[in-house]
């Protein structure tokens, strides 16, 4: 899927099946691949590429430091934690969606699957 210099990132926000996750994938091995909301535990070859930004972001605690990361009354709802996410992926890759093509334009798709798993 990822062969020859080309690169997959997938964020699935799974809202009817937590947790979200998102996973990196690049000349067909796993760099990074991370779940929200059960501790922060990345596997990959590049398990730290976004810990830093995802720290600074609020979205994982500083490591070895779990109490550090919002006050005692706080937590972030799940639709903050996941557009921060959103965002650092979206700054270290260098992605963007322009106002004007979300809001008027045709954005690409692809369909993967038209029934569920059997599985389901």
């Amino acid at each position: 899927m990822s062969r020859d210099g080309a690169e997959v990132l997938i964020f699935d926000p799974r809202p009817d099946d937590p947790p979200s996750f998102f996973t990196y994938l690049a000349d067909g091995e796993l760099q990074l691949h991370f779940e929200l909301g059960f501790g922060y535990d990345p596997v990959g070859a590049q398990p730290d590429l976004l810990r830093l930004a995802l720290e600074a972001a609020g979205v994982i605690p500083p490591q070895d430091a779990i109490d550090d990361l919002l006050g005692e009354d706080e937590e972030l709802s799940t639709a903050e934690e996941k557009r921060r996410v959103l965002k650092v992926v979206g700054e270290h890759f260098g992605l963007s969606l322009p106002r004007q093509v979300i809001e008027s334009g045709q954005l690409p798709a692809v369909v993967t699957r038209t029934s569920p798993p059997s599985s389901w």
